[in-house]
């Protein structure tokens, strides 16, 4: 997927991951995210797909498209650490 932008993918995941931060309800509660929102119900890459405004075809999603959805999932902790939280300046 040559023509899209990598960086501006992962903000696209990392902002629809923030939305869905929750604080639990157990004893004092914990933060955390809902494990089938933004991305998760049984086509995690079809999930991705969407949010970044692609299209299926008649067919379904490429091998491709599939790929880099779940290249973008598996690389999503790591960017949100590294490129969002920790590049943050305290007040």
């Amino acid at each position: 997927m040559s023509t899209r932008s990598y960086d501006d993918d992962m903000m696209v995941l990392a902002r629809a991951f923030a939305q869905n931060l929750q604080r639990d309800n157990f004893e004092y509660g914990g933060w955390g995210v809902d494990c089938k929102r933004p991305f998760g119900n049984s086509f995690v890459e079809g999930d991705i797909l969407r949010l970044l405004g692609i299209a299926a075809s008649e067919d379904g999603y490429t091998a491709e498209q599939r790929a880099y959805a779940a290249s973008l999932y598996d690389d999503l902790g790591e960017f949100m650490r590294t490129r969002v939280v920790l590049t943050l300046k305290a007040p």
